[in-house]
């Protein structure tokens, strides 16, 4: 391997380990989770272009994942991480039309309906994308991700990513997911 593209991938691997997280109540999972959930829509191809949408399945992948490696200290909103991965470095916003201040005066957008009223799309740094493309560097990336964020449970995300089917939620989830309404296979 070159080495621009180990240098590359040493950085993604240090901006993966080091995202900046709440831990208010404990750890927030939200971007290490969203993570995962945009690696699986690349790796099953449902994304395909370097532009994530904030699309009901994305939000499916992210409250599967979330199902089996969220917390209960926190909702599983999938917008804030969304839009707060931006301090990653890697993660970038394309506002909507007239919406160009507001993400370039750093405003906080706090609901899913702010978030999806201001931003078009997101995509990340072409290299990043780029890795994301070939089986073997999205597996280490990933793997560099579960190692700092879900300890021991490679084997379990694995899994995870092979299926569809939320785990079955905790009482104080099913409000939550219910409030993002049907999944893709439910509508």
């Amino acid at each position: 391997m070159e080495r621009h593209r180990l240098e590359a991938l040493a950085y993604y691997s240090q901006r993966f380990q080091r995202l900046r997280v709440d831990r208010a109540h404990g750890l927030a999972p939200h971007k290490p989770i969203l993570l995962l959930a945009v690696m699986e829509q690349v790796e099953r191809r449902l994304i395909c272009h370097n532009r994530i949408d904030l699309s009901p399945p994305l939000t499916h992948t992210f409250l599967k994942y979330w199902s089996y490696l969220g917390s209960a200290n926190h909702r599983p909103d999938l917008s804030r991480p969304y839009f707060h991965m931006k301090s990653g470095k890697f993660w970038h916003l394309v506002p909507r039309p007239g919406f160009e201040t507001i993400l370039a005066a750093k405003v906080k957008l706090k609901t899913p309906g702010e978030v999806r009223e201001a931003i078009a799309y997101a995509y990340v740094d072409e290299d990043l994308f780029d890795f994301w493309q070939v089986p073997q560097y999205r597996d280490c990336l990933q793997a560099v991700l579960v190692a700092r964020w879900f300890p021991g449970q490679l084997a379990k995300v694995k899994e995870i990513s092979k299926t569809d089917a939320l785990q079955d939620p905790p009482g104080y989830l099913i409000e939550a997911y219910a409030s993002y309404g049907p999944g893709p296979q439910d509508g």
